[in-house]
């Protein structure tokens, strides 16, 4: 009986002896190095040719994967080793991919059936950008964004911040028929110039009111975590949004009202409500806004046009699944959806999921808007808080 060992070596001497020549068939053949892409190359020293003798085939990169780790703060460099091409290549390529999306404003008019935001917060970042047109090196974005699911409605990029701008939004977003009576401004007087022109007969409020709003959450649920007056609250600001859009999905696909989700799980409802006060810079317009400067402080990565990349950082932040299991974008529709950044790309519209009465998903879902619900600031209490007013007690 042959040793085992010796026969692996045998073997493995079988698979080191180099092929005939594949042109002259002769056997002065020897290794000449490997392609890029890994495979192995033969010398002919008889007629001089050479050839690759088995192909590898070549995964092609996903660009909307490129695009979207781009979009994430990675760097072109960085992309590298995963790509195998040249930072030069990878931006060309994300360049030309970006230019080819759909725009955001005109894909969420074809995701949703109409718009009826309660309450929107108009913001302006400056983010550094090295185009001809630009003086010091930075720009100016102005976002028109949607309090209840903090969706970006619409932007515009100009030179600096200035009643122009604000004009352009505001118009183009009156032409979309996005109309709404309460906008929250950090009290700029370009901005209120330009809604009182665009929407003459809609409110302006500060950003005070947004922290005085989460004050009174956080009174309530230290005194008494668990209480009626908290889902009652969070039934009643939930009726005063005009998109039910919810409220009919319930009744469509398990025949449930919003009441019948809070009541049965009331623990889960202050939980996740606890979870947005306390991580309030995170997961709501804060958090959107320090990621947009965390993105664009470096204007290096911006030295052309800034409107593909924006649109594109913009969307994806829309369309990106949160913590609970739902984007942005399903929570401004109110429907249960998957959308993802691949399909906006693709001009592809959210795909409806018909869940289940007993879904965690539908259950996640459904005390997430109702806790949003809570918190968008143009539902007060009357306790001021003050013990001697507290309706708790």
């Amino acid at each position: 009986m042959k040793d085992p060992v010796s026969t692996s070596i045998d073997k493995y001497q079988e698979e080191e002896i180099n092929p005939l020549c594949v042109y002259c068939k002769s056997s002065k053949v020897i290794k000449h190095g490997q392609t890029s892409t890994g495979n192995k190359r033969f010398r002919c020293r008889n007629c001089g040719k050479t050839w690759v003798l088995e192909r590898k085939e070549t995964v092609r990169p996903d660009l909307a994967d490129m695009t979207e780790a781009y979009l994430n703060g990675r760097t072109c460099r960085d992309l590298v080793p995963i790509y195998h091409s040249s930072p030069l290549r990878i931006n060309q390529k994300i360049r030309e991919f970006l230019d080819g999306c759909p725009h955001w404003e005109e894909y969420l008019d074809a995701s949703v059936n109409d718009h009826h935001p309660r309450l929107i917060y108009l913001i302006g970042r400056n983010f550094s950008c090295s185009t001809k047109n630009s003086k010091g090196n930075t720009m100016f974005l102005a976002m028109a964004i949607d309090s209840l699911s903090t969706v970006v409605l619409g932007f515009e990029i100009s030179q600096k911040d200035s009643r122009e701008v604000w004009l352009s939004l505001l118009d183009r977003m009156n032409c979309r028929n996005i109309i709404c009576p309460t906008f929250m401004t950090n009290g700029s007087k370009n901005i209120e110039e330009a809604v009182n022109t665009v929407f003459p007969y809609s409110t302006t409020r500060i950003f005070y009111h947004k922290a005085y709003r989460d004050k009174e959450l956080n009174c309530c649920i230290s005194r008494l975590p668990i209480n009626n007056k908290l889902l009652n609250d969070a039934l009643k600001a939930y009726d005063t949004l005009k998109n039910h859009n919810l409220s009919e999905y319930l009744k469509e696909n398990n025949n449930k009202k919003l009441r019948d989700y809070l009541l049965t799980n009331p623990e889960l409802f202050t939980k996740r409500l606890k979870e947005r006060l306390e991580s309030r810079p995170k997961i709501r317009i804060e958090g959107l806004s320090t990621a947009f400067q965390m993105r664009f402080e470096k204007f290096h990565m911006l030295k052309d046009d800034p409107y593909p990349l924006i649109n594109g950082w913009i969307a994806k932040w829309m369309t990106n699944r949160l913590d609970f299991g739902f984007s942005r974008l399903s929570v401004y529709s109110q429907i249960p959806s998957i959308t993802n950044f691949k399909m906006y790309s693709c001009g592809n519209l959210p795909y409806k999921l018909n869940l289940k009465e007993d879904s965690p998903q539908l259950k996640a879902f459904v005390i997430e808007i109702a806790a949003r619900a809570l918190q968008v600031p143009v539902f007060y209490s009357k306790c001021e808080m003050k013990l001697d007013k507290c309706s708790l007690f």
